[in-house]
């Protein structure tokens, strides 16, 4: 199927296919939306990053596309990891899913170990590879995605005690390292997955105050972390430590409405930190605008809405519980990183998926989206059936599947 053809079918099925039922949909052949979206981030991405790039990469590395280069490769393996796991059996996942969260933890533990993992400015967050740095809590992301999906797929598994015993581990070893914000994250991700596995609400509740007080208690007690929320709150009285966030303000406010044009952003030549990784949006902001950015998110949020839409229609809980958690990923994920870049919370670290600089964060995503592929290559004709009710086959949390 063409890229024409697929925009037309793909057009037809959002905009009339709601309000239509003809017997002639039934015919059409859609492509498959999943790979337009991620695809569509990819390019955009790229683009971002080789116009974001060019002067840092000229001064730091002598070649003013390196950063580029480096992206296109990660993007050729991600691309190409996605292709594998998107025919893999979903079952040997499920099965041995306890067995990727061993894996995962073992690698939490050893990135802590002085020797093994690497220490950047205070944090031992990476496995130093030689070519590559490797990540562990980002392994752990996807892999938790896996198994929280395949444990509590369960309804003898989905249990109170099963999301206290698996989580805390991960969590406390997360916050060690120290990476609060992904720690959050994930603890995010797991209780969403829980929540729509049918979990009861009252322990649910109790878990997420306990985390929320515990996440206080962080800060409050972490003279780091308290000083950067202290920099948020009061911005003109820390110049110094809020020039990051100052140059973003700079960046967004400079785009106005349509912005300057793709590569003439002024931030790029050293002014803006972390240009192509946490601050990769304000660089699209002052180039493309309020209607760029907008027009960015937009995309996304399709994206997004599609995937749940997916799982709606998606019958074994194992696969709709992991394309429903891929999906509360993607969200919270890009969530977290536009909430910093609009000063809501502290600058974070946390990437914005398929578009930011980086080798282990998008790789993972990579596989993720491979395994959701999996599922949508086996759903798509029941989603764009005209017969298909989605109001019947509705995910809500109280499934035959699930405990009550």
């Amino acid at each position: 199927m063409t890229l024409k053809s697929f925009v037309i079918n793909y057009l037809h099925y959002q905009l009339i296919h709601p309000y239509l039922n003809i017997s002639i949909m039934s015919k059409i052949k859609p492509g498959s939306p999943l790979l337009f979206y991620i695809s569509s981030l990819v390019i955009i991405g790229l683009l971002f990053i080789s116009v974001s790039s060019l002067f840092e990469a000229q001064a730091s590395q002598g070649d003013p596309f390196f950063f580029l280069r480096k992206q296109a490769l990660w993007v050729g393996i991600g691309f190409l990891l996605f292709l594998i796991s998107s025919v893999l059996n979903l079952e040997f996942f499920r099965k041995y899913s306890f067995y990727f969260y061993l894996f995962s933890i073992i690698l939490l533990i050893a990135v802590l170990i002085p020797g093994l993992g690497v220490k950047v400015l205070g944090a031992r967050r990476w496995f130093d590879l030689g070519p590559i740095n490797i990540q562990p809590s980002e392994i752990f992301k996807l892999i938790s995605v896996i198994f929280f999906s395949a444990l509590f797929a369960d309804p003898k598994q989905s249990t109170f005690k099963n999301l206290f015993l698996f989580l805390i581990p991960a969590f406390t070893l997360i916050v060690f390292e120290p990476n609060l914000s992904t720690a959050i994250l994930i603890g995010a991700i797991v209780f969403s997955i829980y929540y729509l596995s049918g979990g009861p609400n009252f322990p649910l509740f109790l878990t997420f105050l306990i985390f929320f007080v515990l996440g206080i208690g962080l800060v409050i007690f972490s003279p780091y972390r308290l000083a950067r929320f202290k920099t948020l709150l009061n911005q003109e009285e820390n110049p110094n430590q809020n020039y990051h966030r100052q140059q973003i303000i700079i960046s967004l406010a400079s785009g106005g409405w349509s912005g300057k044009g793709i590569a003439n952003s002024d931030q790029k030549y050293k002014f803006l930190p972390k240009i192509s990784t946490d601050s990769i949006l304000a660089i699209v902001g002052e180039e493309t605008g309020f209607i760029g950015l907008s027009g960015l998110i937009f995309l996304f949020i399709s994206l997004v809405v599609y995937l749940f839409k997916l799982a709606k229609v998606v019958i074994k809980p194992f696969e709709k519980l992991l394309v429903s958690g891929f999906a509360c990923w993607l969200s919270y994920q890009a969530l977290i990183n536009f909430s910093a870049i609009v000063s809501l919370i502290p600058l974070t670290g946390i990437p914005f998926p398929f578009i930011s600089y980086g080798g282990s964060s998008l790789l993972t995503l990579f596989i993720a989206a491979g395994l959701v592929r999996n599922i949508e290559k086996r759903h798509l004709s029941l989603l764009y059936s005209p017969n298909a009710n989605l109001k019947k086959n509705r995910f809500n949390r109280h499934s035959p599947h699930s405990r009550h």
